[in-house]
């Protein structure tokens, strides 16, 4: 902070979180003639103006260091020790405080301090507020003016209400308009009706000054940049959106080019990615030119991992290829008795072309392929319905998702293995659901020779649709889940060691330590932390459900290597949902009727409603309005 400008606010709020040393802190010694020395942490409590500077290993006065004019004492000398320069004479230390304390220059800081500090605290007026009594009047106008306006906008942002309508420019009536002039205006004038009814004339002059303005229509290509991080003081993993960024050209070299930029803008160490996740587009995947391999030129260490959920998705899309497993797939199990009933009243009906369709609908659906390979997906989506809902939630590990994938997929090659008996189950309830219809399971004909389906060698109903529907389903079910869970497989791999102590395997280690080579120490010092974290958690026997809670139980200062590696593994991403979910949010506020948002709108008010547990009050604001540039003539 020496020698540096710094805005009044800027320079308060670097006195609020200035470091400061602890009881136990152990100070560097100097030598001074035949003795030892070092600063005293009791200084800092004989002089509260005093600082100690770790890394110069010197002492500051805070208040000299920000608020002094660099000139002072006799002659207007420049300001030395304690001012511009660290003091670590030691020898000489309480004379120097004391001679210091009584300095013009240095009073003088102190009481610039006071002053400014009352001032932006807003406890007391700025002296030209003080001289112009007009001005601070007309500033408590405007703000009773604006807090309405401000109430409005962050209501629609918390609820993702979109904002502007194409009729909302000009003076606000109170009285009700003949045209929808869109959401804003209508709840302004809203809030502005019941304050009249209630009697509250601190909105009087709001609601005979309220204006708005509107803009161009534009048509704008969105990206959501989301983060994924450890709160070491939360204790937890957390998902944040961060912002849309708009985009002209959607080829990979461009999207990273925006992906990096982006993140240095929010001052985001970019050395510190280690993960990435996207969804399969090839302009996301590519191998040579998508945005992970052209990422990971830069920082090698951002592994890429496509999302879970989304290769789940594509896992159960690819198994249903098979014609009669696709066939049923529009079709929702529990609404199939309505769908029967609507369709036999519809064939009754007297428009021919109706009553026609409807007869062609209630055949497909009456027929016995349709109904068995209806009753398959019923049965095995069950086991997979809640991974897919799981796999969208925040506070997860790649470790965690990787398990209950396995834990499913071993489940169907469980149902595989004994296909015949769990058929056999699934069949008899069919049969008794079709009797309340009074429909019967039927093989289709057989031919010798058959192009479109499968003409197997059986007069069992059964057997056929065990071997044509069933079988194929989980097998091809179960390779898919094999295929594309591959790289999150090999990707834990060299983590495991770190969860369970039966799992050590000193390869893995020495490629897990050449790849993050930057954020451990050398190979030897991390296996012998690895034998040593191994021999804790068999000695502790604890049950752990998820690598948070492992990564809570390590200790930083005794394995600081195993604790970087595990903050490592918890941070790497596992789905892209959160941006999915901005992207309902994105819906919502900027409609086709209502998209002439800017850029910079259109995230305020996205982060208003994708951040909810985050309160935002008028009075933050209008505090930070007051401090920028404004193009009307609005003083606040």
């Amino acid at each position: 902070m020496v020698g540096k400008k710094f805005t009044d606010a800027e320079k308060l709020q670097h006195l609020e979180n200035l470091w400061t040393p602890g009881k136990n802190s152990v100070f560097p010694s100097t030598q001074h003639g035949k003795k030892q020395l070092k600063f005293q942490f009791g200084w800092l409590e004989n002089w509260k103006w005093l600082a100690y500077s770790k890394i110069e290993d010197g002492a500051y006065c805070k208040y000299c260091v920000l608020f002094s004019k660099y000139r002072g004492g006799k002659g207007s000398q420049l300001l030395g020790q304690l001012c511009t320069e660290p003091f670590n004479k030691w020898k000489h230390a309480l004379e120097k405080f004391s001679t210091h304390e009584k300095t013009n220059y240095h009073q003088n800081s102190v009481i610039d301090f006071q002053q400014i500090s009352s001032i932006v605290t807003g406890k007391t007026d700025s002296v030209y507020h003080q001289l112009n009594k007009s001005e601070k009047i007309q500033k408590e106008n405007n703000r009773k003016i604006i807090i309405p306006v401000i109430n409005s906008v962050i209501l629609c942002g918390r609820q993702g209400i979109a904002l502007r309508g194409h009729r909302d420019s000009g003076p606000l009536n109170i009285d009700e308009p003949l045209l929808n002039e869109g959401n804003f205006r209508s709840l302004l004038r809203f809030f502005l009706k019941a304050t009249t009814l209630s009697g509250d004339e601190s909105f009087k002059l709001a609601r005979e000054n309220c204006t708005d303005e509107t803009a161009d229509i534009s048509g704008v290509e969105q990206f959501a940049l989301c983060a994924r991080y450890y709160d070491v003081n939360e204790k937890k993993m957390c998902e944040s959106f961060l912002k849309f960024v708009p985009v002209d050209d959607v080829s990979g070299q461009s999207l990273a080019n925006h992906i990096i930029t982006e993140l240095k803008g929010l001052n985001i160490e970019i050395k510190n990615l280690r993960g990435q996740g996207y969804d399969g587009a090839a302009s996301m995947s590519g191998k040579l030119n998508g945005v992970a391999a052209l990422i990971r030129k830069e920082y090698p260490s951002a592994l890429y991992i496509h999302c879970s959920a989304h290769n789940l998705n594509l896992s159960v899309s690819y198994a249903c290829n098979i014609q009669g497993i696709r066939n049923t797939m529009e079709t929702f199990n529990e609404f199939f008795p309505a769908i029967i009933y609507c369709l036999e009243e519809m064939i009754t009906w007297k428009d021919i072309d109706t009553s026609s369709k409807a007869n062609q609908l209630l055949l497909a659906l009456q027929s016995s392929e349709f109904n068995v390979a209806l009753s398959i997906l019923n049965h095995i989506f069950q086991y997979t319905q809640s991974l897919c809902k799981y796999l969208q939630s925040k506070n997860i590990d790649l470790v965690v998702a990787v398990n209950h994938i396995n834990l499913v997929k071993n489940q169907l090659s469980c149902i595989r293995e004994n296909a015949t008996t769990e058929f056999n189950k699934l069949f008899i309830d069919i049969n008794k659901r079709l009797n309340d219809f009074e429909l019967t399971i039927e093989m289709p004909r057989l031919a010798k020779r058959q192009k479109y389906r499968d003409n197997i060698p059986t007069k069992d109903p059964e057997e056929y649709f065990r071997i044509t529907l069933f079988l194929p389903f989980l097998d091809s079910f179960v390779q898919q889940l094999n295929d594309r869970f591959v790289n999150h497989q090999n990707i834990i791999s060299g983590f495991q060691m770190f969860v369970k102590s039966s799992e050590f395997d000193e390869e893995k280690l020495r490629e897990l330590v050449e790849f993050y080579a930057k954020d451990v120490d050398d190979f030897d010092r991390v296996k012998s932390e690895t034998i040593l974290w191994n021999r804790y958690l068999t000695d502790s026997n604890k049950q752990y459900n998820s690598v948070i809670q492992i990564l809570n139980e390590c200790n930083p200062d005794l394995f600081p290597n195993i604790y970087k590696l595990l903050q490592i593994l918890i941070t790497l991403p596992i789905t892209s949902c959160e941006a999915e979910r901005s992207f309902s949010t994105l819906k919502r506020i900027k409609s086709y009727l209502r998209n002439s948002t800017s850029e910079r709108r259109l995230n305020g008010l996205a982060a208003l409603n994708i951040h909810y547990e985050v309160n935002v009050t008028p009075e933050e604001v209008i505090s930070h309005l007051s401090s920028t540039k404004h193009r009307l003539d609005f003083i606040l």
